[in-house]
């Protein structure tokens, strides 16, 4: 099991929290264990957790238009998921299941919203370190996309592509 101290120095979600804050945060969260194979997160349901592995792997899976689910990566100790339900109500995007034996911290979105509320600092800083984690997710994501397209797209997809990217920056609201 990760110690308070191992979540404090080694997970970026809670880079730069005081062990004080780090006690106020884990006071609203709960633990659970999940066997291997368990699907914990089901794609299109949702949810309001933040997750954060102690111990175990998890694969997050998206599923494919034939009905088959594509591993997109691997997660394990110190990893967190769920991110993007938890701050902005929605189904899940991917699935997330356990590939060995899981215990995990969760955080509910109605703990960590009094505790922003009450201008938690160490909320705050979740916050912060959760934006950094999905900014280097999209800028990764964007990357991959752009190789993908540029390797087996032709012009008129490259244009495609190009056009959507810049509406996803510029155009859209959310």
């Amino acid at each position: 099991m990760v110690s308070t101290e191992q979540l404090i120095n080694d997970c970026v979600l809670f880079q730069s929290v005081t062990p004080e804050e780090m006690d106020e945060l884990l006071d609203q969260a709960e633990t659970e264990d999940f066997p291997e194979g368990v699907r914990i997160l089901d794609e299109g349901n949702s949810t309001r957790y933040l997750w954060i592995i102690q111990r175990g792997t998890c694969e997050v899976r998206k599923q494919l238009s034939n009905g088959d689910e594509q591993t997109l990566t691997e997660l394990g100790p110190l990893s967190i998921f769920g991110e993007m339900s938890f701050f902005k109500p929605a189904p899940h995007s991917a699935s997330v299941v356990a590939t060995s034996d899981v215990s995990i911290v969760r955080i509910p979105w109605n703990n960590f919203d009094q505790l922003l509320k009450a201008g938690v600092s160490g909320a705050q800083k979740v916050v912060y370190n959760t934006v950094r984690i999905m900014s280097d997710r999209l800028r990764t994501m964007d990357k991959w996309s752009a190789e993908m397209v540029e390797s087996c797209g032709t012009k008129t997809k490259n244009a495609e592509w190009h056009e959507f990217r810049s509406k996803l920056y510029s155009d859209w609201q959310f």
